[in-house]
Parts: structure tokens; sequence; C-alpha cells
């Protein structure tokens, strides 16, 4: 599954969704909104999804 990193929504048609190459990784977002702040600040939110990544494994 592929969440957006700044409010954590789980996109669920990429092909639709906002989207922005960063240090050579792909980010989704599911608003124009999300995007822009994470160009405002994109290792607040890289740093934040590594830090959470293990909830978002759930089995």
């Amino acid at each position: 599954m592929i969440y957006d990193l700044v409010c954590g929504m789980e996109i669920k048609d990429i092909s639709k969704a906002e989207k922005l190459d960063y240090k050579g990784k792909t980010y989704y977002f599911c608003t124009a909104l999300c995007k822009i702040q994470f160009e405002q600040d994109p290792e607040k939110y890289i740093n934040k999804d590594n830090l959470d990544d293990h909830t978002k494994h759930q089995h």
C-alpha cells in the first residue's frame, strides 16, 4: 500500500494522485495541498515516515 506522507491517507489509485520525485524516489499525495506541504519540508515527512513505518505493516 502507498500512503500520503503528509496526512497518512492511503493512495488507492496512483494514476490519479499528485506525485513528486525527491532524491530518486517517487512520493504520492492525495491532494495538491499535501504535495505543497511536502515540498516545503520534505525531510520532516520522510523522517516521520521512517519512525512510523512499523504501524503501516499490519497483518
